[in-house]
């Protein structure tokens, strides 16, 4: 599993195709803490709010890295759709926790105010939980569940855009509210154990559409 891994990581960065979510994330992480952010965890839902479609749009473009023809001969070689389904999402999980730590130390960095340790793991906890639903939205509509890239896309990017208006309605919400308001609730512990069963759950789902 881990050379498994290794290989789609590699796929990824050899194809460059994270370039595009790569420099909207640091440039719109410019824009946010280029003047006081607010509070300390407030500060932290710009950039939670930035990290859910970053994290769609990765799962996607790590479950899709390969064509057609060479995603078959993976699962070959790997043994099944099991076993690359399930290294698709940690290798996007991984990405996506790269970018949320990468987040997170930007905003303390970045802020005039100073933060405390525990500050900085709820923020990095909240990045990280944002992160998951947004990979795990990229992958539940991606290969092999729709072959198509346009339809996957399509798919993605309308659950993206409807979940901000739903607000506090979606486990995305209740981040962003607790982090709004400057505090830590469990909903955001709840928000997590979501995200991680949305990851697993595009796992399976795939596996049964293979």
């Amino acid at each position: 599993m881990i050379s498994l891994v290794r290989y789609l990581a590699a796929d990824v960065l050899r194809g460059q195709r994270y370039l595009a979510p790569l420099l909207i994330f640091f440039g719109v992480l410019g824009m946010l803490f280029a003047y006081d952010p607010g509070p300390q965890l407030s500060a932290f839902a710009g950039s939670a709010a930035l990290i859910y479609p970053i994290g769609a749009w990765l799962g996607v473009v790590v479950a899709t890295s390969e064509d057609q023809v060479r995603r078959e001969i993976t699962v070959v070689s790997a043994g099944g759709w099991s076993r690359v389904l399930t290294a698709v999402a940690v290798t996007a999980v991984l990405f996506g926790l790269a970018f949320a730590a990468v987040a997170t130390v930007w905003a303390v960095v970045a802020s005039p105010r100073p933060y405390t340790a525990g500050e900085f793991f709820v923020g990095l906890g909240a990045h990280t939980v944002c992160a998951l639903l947004g990979v795990g939205v990229g992958l539940m509509f991606a290969r092999p569940v729709f072959e198509a890239v346009g339809r996957t896309v399509l798919a993605v990017f309308s659950i993206v855009v409807l979940t901000y208006p739903l607000g506090r309605a979606t486990p995305f919400g209740w981040v962003l509210d607790a982090l709004g308001h400057n505090q830590v609730t469990p909903s955001v512990l709840w928000a997590g154990l979501i995200g991680a069963a949305l990851v697993a759950g595009a796992v399976v789902v795939g596996v049964r559409r293979a």
